[in-house]
This record gives C-alpha cells, sequence and structure tokens, in this order.
C-alpha cells in the first residue's frame, strides 16, 4: 500500500506544506494539476477549502473515478456545488461562533480517539475554531463523528455511497489549524492522516485498487 496523502489546494501560505507535513508523507497537488495527476499514487485525497469550486464541478468525472475504485477523500470544502459524491452544501451554523459547542459522537472511528472536546472547542481560551456551518443532510447510512448542540452534523464519514470512503467536515482544515496546540487536539492531524491510510487498506482488501 502507497503512504503519500495528497493534500489539494490553491498556492498560498496557508496550503503550504513544512517539512514535517510532508516526512508524514503529505504531498501537495496544485488544485489545477488535478486533470494530469495519477490519484492512484496516493492512499488518500485531502481537499482543503482553499479551492476552486467549479474548477473541481468541471473535473467531477475524476475524483468519482478515484471513489469507484476504492479511494479515499476527505473533504474540508464548504461546499457549493455537487463536485463529491452525495455531499450536502454547506450552510452557515445560526448559533454565533462564542456559543456553539463542538460535540465528539461516540464512534468505532479512530480521529477523534483520545481528544477532549473542550481542546477543539477551545484555543487560548476563545471558541470559535472548528467550523462556522454543518450539513443539511447526509447520506442515509454516514457515520456521524461531529455534531453542534442543536444535532446538526459537522464531520461524517461515508463508506457506502460509493466504492471508496468520504470523510466531508464542513469547512474547517482539522489538519492544520490545531497541529501546534499544546494538548490533546494536536494529535488530531496525524490521527487523520491514519484514519485516511486505515480507509485506504480497507477499501484495498475489499477490491480496491492499489500500486
Amino acid at each position: 500500500m502507497v503512504e503519500a496523502i495528497a493534500y489539494v489546494g490553491i498556492d498560498i501560505q496557508f496550503t503550504r506544506l513544512t517539512a514535517e507535513d510532508r516526512e508524514r508523507g503529505l504531498v501537495f497537488l496544485y488544485l489545477y494539476d488535478l486533470p494530469y495527476a495519477d490519484l492512484t499514487a496516493y492512499a488518500g485525497v485531502i481537499i482543503t477549502n482553499h479551492v476552486e469550486e467549479q474548477f473541481l464541478m468541471e473535473h467531477k468525472a475524476i475524483l468519482d473515478e478515484y471513489l469507484l475504485n476504492g479511494g479515499v477523500i476527505f473533504s474540508l470544502t464548504e461546499i457549493s456545488l455537487p463536485w463529491l459524491a452525495n455531499v450536502a452544501n454547506w450552510k452557515r451554523s445560526p448559533i454565533p461562533l462564542k456559543d456553539r459547542e463542538i460535540i465528539i459522537e461516540p464512534s468505532d472511528c479512530s480521529l477523534f480517539k483520545g481528544i477532549e472536546p473542550y481542546d477543539i472547542n477551545y484555543r487560548k481560551g476563545v471558541r470559535g475554531f472548528f467550523s462556522r456551518g454543518y450539513f443539511e443532510k447526509i447520506p442515509a447510512y454516514a457515520e456521524v463523528l461531529i455534531t453542534d448542540q442543536s444535532g446538526v452534523p459537522i464531520l461524517y464519514v461515508d463508506r457506502h455511497s460509493t466504492n471508496g470512503t468520504i470523510f466531508a467536515g464542513a469547512g474547517t482544515d482539522i489538519y492544520k489549524v490545531f497541529i501546534h496546540e499544546e494538548n490533546t487536539s494536536k494529535k488530531l492531524s496525524i490521527q487523520m492522516l491514519a484514519c485516511i491510510r486505515e480507509e485506504a487498506i480497507r477499501n484495498y482488501a475489499n477490491g480496491g485498487i492499489s500500486k
């Protein structure tokens, strides 16, 4: 199984990878190089919030083919166009950020294992960094990983809509935003990559392709 994971975005400061990121197996994939990339070279694809959705819409067939063959996509985008299979549009939460509580739902998924809810709700005592939005609807068999106090889904995993796996998060780069924190949330970036690789292994065992 391959270990590399693509990190897709436009080339701006926030999307640039560090030496530590590259040591972890992340490879920056410039959004506009997507049509020329071989996605099967990656254990998974992280799509940041720094993308042009119209471009992704025009090249939706590439993502569909990747998922058909057992690929893993982790979307961190505030989606407003249907470029990712069965992922609904992002909605802005009516709850003010300072009042919104992020809730980790019970799950067998290891993404948030050992992470204290407080640590993803607050950074340096300020609340509101995890997400501003939610999904109005999700696929029937999706597993919800994060909600807020109103019960709306903020992050989920869908292993049934395609032959692959889709993690859909409502607009927060959970890989980068907590990476330098000095609490349990610091583990989130490493666990995110581990989850992607676990799903890739599972999908490959079930007949997905790999190099």
